[in-house]
């Protein structure tokens, strides 16, 4: 297994599924004790354990970090991110996730674990890191000849299956993994991502809520934060929901969070769509009409179109960002929003009580404290 391509991230989640399997062995001892399970079923999850447990370390004594993928190429990078995704749940066996020490599919104390499936699903991930995607495909069948109802072998052929253009294949797969067992977190990622691809987003809505209650592996929330799937699912649904009314779209008839209505309106702004971004704020505001994060991002929007040409709705900003503060005197949006149009607008006394008031907040967020440095709003304001 190639070993210089993990991050610290990465490697502290194989630290901490390296004393599951330890603690599982503890476990094991004990069940045996207690005549819960025969010496031989004792002798096959120890031997089985203890492999496992050898691997990571393995892995852990070689790796080195890893470098972030370039953004030239955003589909080479996906491939690579996919391939050290495999690679790790393979080292891990993504079997032992939780510190009970509960056996993942297959894995029961009844014997049916099938010598070999461990080593033919690391050489899989390891030949689809290497860039062999057909020979991973043929190793995850070997493991399904052995055992038919191995959901990580038919997850992850599937996957495979769907990033060179098997669709049908991969849906095939990924359905009988679900057959197998619905609560497999990953599984669940990978169908979100097709039916996200596919503009279906209410399936893909559906196969995330499924997920988060799957207790998912660490490594498969990276991979949900890394392609942005709550976000993407967030967005559609909301744009579906504004282009299908003339009004405010109705977010509890819809089913859709607050939170993730205040998220697409954000990302409404990035995307240079105030219109969806007004409409998408005061959504949320028809539920709260207190929202500080809603008044503060209405009211940076009206300040970005008046920043476009229309100056007169700077006044209509301020009273937006000024509702915000009253409802939350440490919203930190709100306080740097102010700062930036009071700057703009000549008023540096206020700006730089605006940026007195955003220091005082306890762990101020990151994007507002780098958007305050990337445009030089103190050394401005001196």
């Amino acid at each position: 297994m190639s070993t210089d391509t993990l991050s610290q991230t990465e490697l502290g989640r194989l630290r901490e599924e390296r004393e599951h399997l330890l603690t599982s062995l503890d476990d094991l001892d004990a069940e045996r004790a207690a005549g819960d399970i025969d010496d031989l079923d004792y002798e096959t999850l120890r031997d089985d354990y203890t492999a496992r447990a050898a691997q990571l370390t393995r892995v852990l004594d070689g790796a080195a970090v890893r470098r972030a993928p370039k953004k030239s190429n955003p589909r080479s990078s996906q491939i690579k991110w996919i391939a050290t995704v495999l690679v790790i749940a393979a080292a891990a066996s993504w079997a032992m996730v939780e510190f009970s020490g509960a056996r993942g599919t297959g894995e029961t104390a009844s014997g049916e674990i099938r010598q070999g499936t461990t080593t033919l699903l690391a050489d899989a991930a390891q030949a689809f890191g290497g860039g062999d995607p057909e020979r991973a495909i043929e190793l995850y069948g070997e493991v399904l000849d052995l055992q038919p109802t191995n959901v990580e072998a038919l997850t992850y052929r599937g996957w495979i299956s769907y990033q060179t253009g098997d669709v049908d294949g991969a849906r095939a797969d990924f359905d009988e993994a679900v057959a197998f067992d619905a609560e497999y977190g990953d599984v669940r990622v990978f169908r979100a991502i097709v039916a996200l691809d596919e503009e279906r987003f209410g399936d893909a809505s559906d196969e995330l809520a499924a997920f988060d209650q799957s207790n998912p592996t660490a490594i498969a929330r990276d991979l949900v934060a890394q392609r942005q799937v709550r976000e993407r699912i967030g967005v559609a649904r909301m744009a579906e929901l504004l282009d299908e009314t003339d009004g405010l779209p109705d977010l509890e008839a819809n089913n859709v969070g607050i939170a993730e209505a205040q998220l697409a309106g954000e990302l409404f702004v990035q995307l240079e769509d105030p219109q969806r971004a007004l409409r998408s704020f005061d959504a949320v505001l028809e539920l709260e009409p207190d929202n500080a994060d809603a008044l503060a991002w209405h009211g940076w929007t009206l300040a970005l179109l008046a920043e476009s040409g229309a100056e007169e709705l700077f006044v209509d900003a301020e009273e937006w960002l000024g509702r915000s503060v009253e409802a939350d005197p440490s919203n930190p949006d709100a306080r740097v929003f102010l700062a930036f149009i009071f700057n703009r607008l000549d008023r540096s006394d206020e700006a730089r009580a605006e940026l007195e008031a955003f220091d005082t907040i306890e762990n101020p967020p990151a994007d507002m404290v780098a958007l305050i440095d990337q445009f030089g709003l103190r050394d401005a304001l001196g």
